[in-house]
């Protein structure tokens, strides 16, 4: 009896817990948000435009404050912020880190930042607000100093650096706390160091608050610690854009606003400012205003000098513009923006392969979308054309240390990924099994190897099996993907037309050879000539950059993943795409054969005759 499929899921990243919610030792008292507002009302703060001012809550600094109580109102006691320059979030956590020294009596806080300079001007902020405090709303200081701040109450805060060197500072090892102001997280140099800290953090007290906040910094550990806050049920995830600060904002009466805005409201706006005020408007349900277009272009200009990747980092419309890679960045925000929001839609059956030393014992099994190695988005169609991309482990640069298959279904106008394994553990010898499975498993494929270095070894396996193929047979006949052996032998059996024929073709990466490579699957991706479902996939292509020439992963980031893809893509478009032009065998087409069970015959013996005579149908769109 043939086994049952796992039910596709979607490849999303997995989430983690925290403290129950609702726990009878861990519940979260409310925030006190009337004694907080009153207290907010006396606080003198130094502003770069007003100079000292009573402090007067923006728009952007409601928003955060408004998500935090709504937070602590459902249990969560994790904030991370991700936030736009100059909208004021740091002056807010300063004044919100006394306020709870003050409310909660021997307090144990922790203020962190990344580097001393940063220390010394939020302690001299701190500072300011003791001195100008009425003494009706503030507690004497004991003990100050660039190391600590001790409170008559017997509350403390530990002013704290974690540094921007990748070597940790153990921040965890001063001791607990149950309240944490973690600053500019994503320009700390280790992850470690919030591992460390998150290891201190009190799990009962009723007052506990954990606040990480930060402009983005690239592709570094602080977007996989957002990308987890999303998901995860213990934490809050803040996205706070420019557009929540009402100063970003020229009236119709600002000299400047006919500058930027010469028709104003009626000014048409360019095609990145339309779909930014889209995705601002679908995402987060605000309208944007003819005086912030004016202010933003303004700011574009005399700030950014242009730069459109220097604005989404410092003043980004959505969180996903907010990550920008260092360096000239290779794939564009649009392109890979569209495919995530395909890919999150998509679902696919998660599986693992188990491999020892000996061929015959591989076989392909049910797992978890957090512990699989093979993803499968579509299963193979008897009427399908499929191009493979197989980078085993170091072979198209020293830091790719994992071994990466990549399936697409090519069709004359467009190659869609239907497959992929990615596993750091797989030997040579297995990754070359495995490649020749999933090239049985989808039958009518081109395989295109990496065959630098490791590849080579991979190649050499693949001849080996192929002299053994009459060894290969299942006893398992009934369960049709799992029945390794037997795609295996038909892949290594069937695929070479003549006894001299390759089993793959080959790729070998050398700096030039992958700016070539690169560079083709790029344009393919923005001209949405090629879908990728891999959210790992995607979410790798976003750090890679063009930096001095080379096409590479930023900081600790890998490729594996992108590289594959490259050599699928390129399969395609050099061996595959002219044949199924010729065919006639577009996307669209394709999906009208499926739904039929195959070609109509006669449809077909008037498109092979007239192929054979080379007429050509002009479309009746052209």
């Amino acid at each position: 009896m043939t086994e049952q499929l796992p039910e596709p899921v979607s490849d999303k990243r997995p989430k983690f817990g925290g403290v129950r919610r609702g726990a009878p030792d861990g519940r979260v008292e409310p925030f006190p948000l009337e004694r907080f507002m009153a207290f907010i009302k006396v606080l003198r703060v130094q502003t770069r435009d007003f100079g000292l001012q009573p402090l007067r809550l923006l728009g952007s600094q409601l928003y955060i404050l408004d998500e935090i109580c709504r937070g602590l109102a459902e249990g969560i006691t994790t904030f991370v912020i991700l936030k736009a320059r100059q909208l004021g979030a740091s002056t807010l956590f300063l004044a919100l880190d006394l306020f709870w020294a003050f409310e909660h009596r021997g307090l144990l806080g922790v203020f962190a930042t990344h580097d001393e300079g940063s220390r010394d001007q939020f302690r001299a902020q701190i500072t300011l607000f003791l001195k100008t405090l009425p003494k009706t709303h503030r507690v004497l200081d004991e003990h100050h100093n660039r190391l600590m701040l001790i409170l008559k109450n017997s509350s403390q805060f530990r002013y704290l650096i974690a540094g921007t060197k990748t070597t940790t500072n153990k921040l965890g090892r001063s001791g607990g706390c149950n309240f944490l102001h973690a600053t500019e997280v994503a320009f700390w140099g280790s992850a470690d160091d919030i591992a460390s800290l998150n290891q201190t953090l009190s799990e009962l007290y009723p007052h506990r608050l954990y606040i990480y906040e930060t402009t983005a910094n690239g592709f570094n550990h602080f977007a996989d610690t957002w990308e987890i806050a999303k998901e995860s049920p213990a934490q809050k995830a803040i996205f706070v854009g420019w557009w929540r600060n009402e100063l970003y904002e020229f009236g119709d009466d600002h000299p400047l606003y006919l500058k930027y805005m010469p028709q104003g409201r009626r000014t048409p706006l360019t095609p990145i400012e339309r779909r930014r005020v889209k995705a601002v408007k679908d995402l987060y349900g605000y309208a944007i205003t003819s005086g912030q277009i004016a202010w933003y272009r303004h700011h574009l200009e005399t700030k950014c000098k242009g730069d459109q990747a220097m604005m989404d980092q410092e003043m980004p419309w959505t969180e996903d513009d907010a990550f920008v890679s260092t360096g000239a960045k290779f794939f564009t925000d649009e392109s890979l923006t569209y495919q995530m929001r395909e890919a999150r839609k998509a679902k696919c059956m998660p599986f693992v392969f188990r491999l020892t030393q000996r061929w015959e014992e591989i076989a392909v099994q049910r797992s978890s979308i957090n512990n699989c190695e093979l993803k499968i988005w579509e299963q193979p169609s008897p009427f399908g054309k499929y191009v493979i991309g197989c980078d085993p482990a170091y072979g198209s640069s020293p830091d790719a240390d994992r071994s990466v298959i990549c399936v697409g279904r090519a069709y004359a106008d467009r190659v869609v990924q239907v497959a992929e394994f990615a596993s750091p553990s797989a030997s040579t010898y297995q990754c070359a099994w495995v490649l020749a499975y999933l090239a049985g498993l989808y039958r009518d494929v081109m395989v295109n190897l990496e065959i630098t270095g490791p590849g080579t070894a991979v190649f050499q396996e693949l001849n080996m099996l192929r002299q053994r193929t009459a060894e290969m047979v299942s006893t398992d006949k009934n369960a049709d993907l799992r029945n390794c052996l037997s795609h295996m032998r038909h892949f290594l059996y069937s695929r070479p037309d003549s006894p001299n024929a390759q089993l793959a073709y080959q790729w070998r990466s050398t700096a030039e050879t992958k700016i070539w490579l690169m560079n083709r699957f790029k344009d393919g991706f923005e001209l949405n000539r090629v879908q990728i479902f891999s959210l790992g996939c995607l979410d790798e292509m976003r750090g890679v950059v063009l930096e001095e020439g080379s096409v590479e992963a930023t900081g600790r980031r890998k490729d594996d993943r992108p590289v594959a893809a490259a050599l699928m893509f390129w399969a395609w478009e050099k061996w595959v795409q002219p044949k199924l032009i010729a065919e006639g065998l577009t996307w669209e087409r394709s999906q009208q054969i499926e739904k039929q069970g195959g070609e109509d015959p006669v449809d077909g013996l008037v498109r092979r005759f007239m192929q054979a005579r080379g007429i050509r149908v002009k479309d009746r769109d052209q």
